[in-house]
């Protein structure tokens, strides 16, 4: 949806691997009016480039007052001017050999394989392996959110993420589990 909203108002969309640091150096090296990350982080450059829930918590405040709305309406009105965008995250908690399997296999599908069912648009590698899907499901909604699977192991610990976007809760809930049947077939039994 970020993508749209600054599309609309002719905003740069910069992105980036995940980690605030890359956040930060983006906002030192040029002018951004905003940067965020995946767990939620928000910066303000002219603020702090760096992330500060209170300051954000009090902007939404302002904002939902202003607007005399809710939280709920807001995203409501976002999602009827955008499209619905719904979001999904499992952690798969698994030994270092699977995951790394797991990240060959997925690394080795390329755009016309299928996963979860779905025709593979195109993969991006910035940061894990990042499918783009061909979702039916988007063909019935109106202004649909493009879907999207990424796989993403943990270099630190015994980790596989495994994230989504689609146009709707069922259809992040099915590539998740079909994720999570994928990376489980590649176990040695």
């Amino acid at each position: 949806m970020i993508d749209r909203i600054a599309a609309k108002y002719g905003r740069t969309l910069h992105e980036h691997g995940i980690g605030f640091k890359y956040v930060c150096d983006l906002m030192l090296k040029q002018e951004i009016l905003i940067g965020g990350e995946e767990s939620g982080g928000i910066g303000i450059s002219r603020h702090l480039p760096e992330r500060d829930g209170l300051l954000n918590s009090l902007l939404l405040a302002n904002v939902m007052a202003d607007e005399k709305k809710t939280l709920g309406q807001l995203v409501a009105a976002l999602q009827e001017e955008f499209g619905e965008h719904q979001y999904g995250r499992i952690d798969m908690h698994i030994d270092e050999e699977l995951k790394q399997l797991a990240i060959a296999r997925a690394g080795a599908l390329v755009a016309g394989d299928t996963i979860a069912g779905m025709k593979i648009l195109r993969v991006e590698t910035m940061d894990g392996i990042k499918f783009f899907l061909d979702n039916p499901v988007a063909a019935t909604k109106k202004n649909a959110a493009e879907t999207w699977l990424l796989l993403r192991a943990s270099g630190t610990e015994p980790l596989l993420r495994v994230y989504c976007e689609s146009c709707s809760t069922e259809s992040v809930t099915a590539i998740l589990e079909a994720a999570r049947a994928f990376v489980l077939a590649g176990r040695a039994d």
